[in-house]
């Protein structure tokens, strides 16, 4: 009996010195900010997959896709023409603005932390990279005519980044 007093007398000496003190609150700090990182996290991983989810019923998404790679395919279609004046306000020229924005607006969610770029990356590589080698001449003619580089500048910076480190095979 003496010797499970003395290790409840060790243990009450141990609890009460500053050390230990400082310990726990050190550890509860610990657990709070990998609480708060966790629960981020998972936000943005919900956040993505709504995203996702989201886009697949998107119709005038899926329009805008299909004018793209039909405008980059004909043989005699000028991209670059739909930033003039005249054809700015075309049904083809919305459609084409319409998956830019969409993508423009993502990738700005993305810089500012609202979204997964892992997650983004997987689901939506190849997408990016073809949706920008297709609008590229109408980016660049859009630019020109409003003498601003700033515009569709984070869609070309995820391209530019994607396209970096291609996707791996799945083993």
């Amino acid at each position: 009996m003496e010797t499970v007093a003395a290790i409840w007398m060790f243990f009450k000496e141990c609890l009460s010195t500053e050390w230990f003190k400082g310990f726990m609150v050190m550890t509860g700090v610990v657990v709070a900010i990998t609480s708060v990182v966790s629960a981020r996290t998972i936000a943005r991983r919900k956040q993505t997959a709504d995203l996702m989810f989201g886009t697949r019923s998107d119709e005038k998404l899926s329009d805008g896709y299909k004018c793209l790679a039909r405008l980059h395919n004909a043989a005699d279609s000028n991209m670059r023409a739909l930033a003039r004046e005249d054809k700015r306000n075309s049904d083809e020229a919305n459609e084409v603005r319409y998956v830019l924005n969409h993508w423009e607006r993502v990738f700005v969610g993305l810089r500012q932390g609202i979204y997964d770029e892992k997650m983004l990356r997987e689901a939506n590589y190849n997408t990016v990279l073809k949706t920008w080698a297709q609008a590229k001449p109408y980016i660049e003619a859009v630019r020109e005519a409003e003498q601003r580089q700033t515009y569709y500048q984070c869609l070309e910076f995820y391209a530019k980044r994607w396209r970096k480190k291609p996707l791996e095979v799945l083993k």
